[in-house]
């Protein structure tokens, strides 16, 4: 179950809506959360939601594999932002994770890939944190997990989105993950480019840009307006690959808005938190720094996290928002993984 908004404003019926609505949300004087939810409602539903868990042969010895990477993907991807089929070397954290003797759990997120549609009018951080939580009990209890029994650590992974909802399951329930790592994140407000992935996005609808892919969908699923806006979102020259941008921008999966609406509208503050804790985000991250990390990713964080065990901050040489994708990745995916081995995950 869980509480959730209701949007109240009205469906958009062309894209001239959409832009016209990110011009008003770019305001100086932008509409409040109380005129865009009416309200809460508590939902009850039943989803089914896709995922792939990988762990290590029996070559690995080292026991990581017993602790247990919750990985959940942001906006505009599926469960494969953690595992892209191009250059598994270069881009892959299952596959960098695997080697370093970790198991891995990924989904696609309630309304992306194989997993159960709703309308983009109803998905939002409160339902999909529900559904977090529930997928995190049940990795707990060693469910889905093809045998491999009841693991001896969960470590909850996100990205932008997937990290406020890694985010807030702690905040609901501190006791529920051994760690948490926070990519594409910063909890700092003064340099969070709070409209940026509107502006960068260009967001179109979905149904009306891909008909023969997304005609299923109802007005409320987003997704950006070509190649280009997706490069302003996720990418920093030149630390990419353009292919990999063509990639990103092909396999791309439709949003929320009110997913985009609602991840502000909640205050997220997991103060009881006790597992070590890694914030890692692109130097040139736009959304979460206005292009600028460095310094920004400490605070207030540091105070946040402060009965944690442990807590660290890293603003990651070169790379933008959708870190995975950057030719530099491979570091980042190593820098968690020594953070979790230092601090006995």
């Amino acid at each position: 179950m869980s509480e959730d908004l209701v949007y109240a404003l009205p469906p958009f019926e062309t894209d001239f809506d959409v832009a016209d609505f990110v011009d008003n949300i770019s305001s100086r004087s932008p509409p409040q959360s109380s005129m865009i939810f009416s309200g809460t409602r508590n939902v009850t539903a039943t989803y089914t939601i896709a995922g792939t868990f990988c762990t290590p042969g029996p070559g690995h010895k080292n026991g990581k594999s017993q602790t247990v990477l919750i990985a959940t993907h942001g906006l505009n991807f599926d469960r494969w932002y953690w595992d892209p089929k191009p250059r598994p070397d270069l881009y892959s954290f299952v596959d960098f994770a695997i080697n370093q003797g970790y198991s891995v759990f990924f989904y696609d997120r309630l309304g992306t890939g194989q997993s159960s549609r709703v309308s983009g009018y109803v998905a939002q951080l409160s339902n999909q944190v529900a559904i977090l939580r529930k997928i995190t009990h049940l990795i707990r209890n060693g469910k889905y997990l093809k045998g491999f029994g009841k693991p001896k650590s969960v470590v909850l992974v996100g990205h932008s989105f997937g990290s406020s909802l890694s985010l807030a399951t702690i905040t609901a329930e501190p006791s529920i993950a051994d760690g948490l790592i926070l990519t594409g994140y910063s909890l700092n407000a003064t340099y969070l480019n709070g409209i940026g992935f509107f502006l960068a996005s260009q967001p179109r609808i979905a149904a009306k840009q891909h008909p023969k892919k997304w005609r299923q969908l109802d007005t409320g699923y987003l997704t950006t307006a070509d190649l280009y806006s997706n490069v302003n979102t996720f990418f920093k020259k030149p630390n990419y690959d353009t292919g990999i941008s063509k990639y990103s921008e092909n396999t791309k999966q439709p949003f929320a808005i009110t997913e985009l609406l609602s991840a502000s509208a909640f205050t997220v503050q997991p103060l009881n938190y006790t597992g070590p804790t890694m914030i890692i985000s692109g130097e040139y991250d736009f959304i979460f720094c206005t292009s600028d990390c460095n310094g920004v990713l400490e605070f207030p964080a540091s105070h946040i996290f402060s009965k944690s065990k442990a807590f660290k901050a890293v603003s990651y040489s070169g790379a933008g928002h959708g870190l995975n994708l950057h030719l530099n990745a491979v570091g980042a995916f190593q820098e968690v993984m020594s953070f979790l081995s230092c601090n006995g995950l």
